[in-house]
């Protein structure tokens, strides 16, 4: 296999998110594999991160950001233009939408193939209708510049098609992968009185750690801990929430945490409620430690959580239904167990890290292949 010099692109790095996640994983492989890999990143937090120990080259571009922004859109266009005739990369792999767009123009321009990973549509499902409409027309005027286009779940690959975002051949599944981790010999997990319920997320949209707050405040006479996972803008508004709801000595905000995998070892029940999603990657660390998971019924979910197998799957607006099967795993320990053991099986069948980290080398490898034949 040919060593290649890649640069992985994405709009931000300074908040933990399943693409940031998925990002570094495959940086650090890549360059395990011999492969030569840049980051390039809007904003960028390191301590978040450890690309910098292992000398993952990082390249922050300021102007880089989420928003729209004409003058710093394009300046974020001529930056990453230097920055690309500089590396001279094979490959542009791009992630995130804003990212995605600006550097498969840049990419395409110089000759470059590009790959963009979808780790959910900006137009998916659930976004507000204004935005869903601007970046579906962005995604079509930029899929000329396209070389291959990655989904992290079949609902994506079939919104695309659907949508006609780009034709068939440029748009194949990709599910997300992490690695397995070793089993410590003692589980910490024990049948406590108080089951300890977790959710990992960011608290931004489209996350809805509000409604879980909303249904346990609903099931205060039975017995459970929350902890809360991550940061984010809408974190003191749903701290103000706890406290005018009574319920601060049952939930725990934890922030960011780097070994995300310890708390799921020591927690009972997995919840993740959403607008929109792609294919949650704290799903699938829930899933590696055998955790029951109760999630939104959005994008991708549905193919790592099956409902009654190892989890609940709730649609966005069934409040009671949500309260119901909060209930229903609270209470009952042999359901949880059950639901965990499929949980951990479905991830050790499907969702492990080898099996996507060689699909997405070959797709590498063929966008370059694809390109040399064109030159021919």
């Amino acid at each position: 296999m040919a060593v290649l010099k890649i640069v992985q692109l994405i709009t931000r790095m300074d908040k933990v998110g399943g693409a940031q996640k998925h990002v570094e994983a495959l940086s650090i492989q890549l360059q395990q594999d011999g492969h030569e890999v840049t980051v390039v990143t809007g904003s960028y937090q390191p301590s978040l991160w450890s690309l910098q120990e292992l000398q993952i080259p990082v390249i922050n571009i300021p102007s880089l950001q989420r928003a729209i922004h004409l003058a710093k859109d394009f300046r974020s266009f001529w930056q990453l233009r230097a920055v690309f005739k500089r590396i001279q990369p094979d490959v542009v792999a791009t992630h995130s939408s804003k990212a995605g767009i600006i550097g498969r123009i840049v990419g395409s321009l110089l000759g470059i193939p590009t790959i963009f990973t979808a780790h959910s549509w900006s137009f998916t499902e659930g976004v507000p209708q204004k935005k869903k409409l601007l970046y579906h027309r962005m995604e079509k005027s930029v899929q000329l510049f396209t070389t291959k286009i990655i989904t992290v779940s079949e609902y994506d690959r079939e919104l695309a098609l659907m949508k006609e975002v780009a034709p068939a051949h440029k748009l194949l599944t990709i599910h997300n992968g992490i690695d397995l981790i070793e089993k410590r010999t003692t589980t910490e997990r024990t049948f406590l009185e108080q089951p300890i319920i977790v959710m990992v997320a960011r608290f931004e949209v489209p996350k809805r750690q509000d409604i879980l707050l909303k249904a346990l405040a609903e099931l205060t006479h039975i017995p459970w801990h929350l902890q809360l996972i991550g940061d984010g803008s809408l974190r003191s508004d749903l701290e103000k929430l706890v406290e005018q709801s009574g319920l601060t000595a049952r939930i725990t905000f934890l922030g960011n945490q780097l070994d995300v995998h310890s708390y799921l070892e020591k927690s009972h029940i997995f919840v993740l409620l959403s607008d929109w999603e792609g294919l949650p990657i704290s799903i699938i660390e829930a899933m590696r430690v055998g955790l029951p998971i109760i999630a939104t019924n959005v994008g991708g979910v549905k193919e790592l959580v099956e409902d009654h197998g190892n989890g609940f799957l709730v649609e966005r607006d069934n409040f009671e239904l949500l309260k119901q099967r909060l209930h229903q795993l609270i209470i009952d320990a042999d359901l949880r167990q059950q639901m965990g053991n499929v949980s951990e099986c479905r991830y050790l069948q499907y969702f492990t890290f080898t099996p996507m980290y060689q699909k997405t080398i070959m797709v590498y490898q063929q966008a370059v292949s694809e390109l040399a034949k064109k030159g021919d």
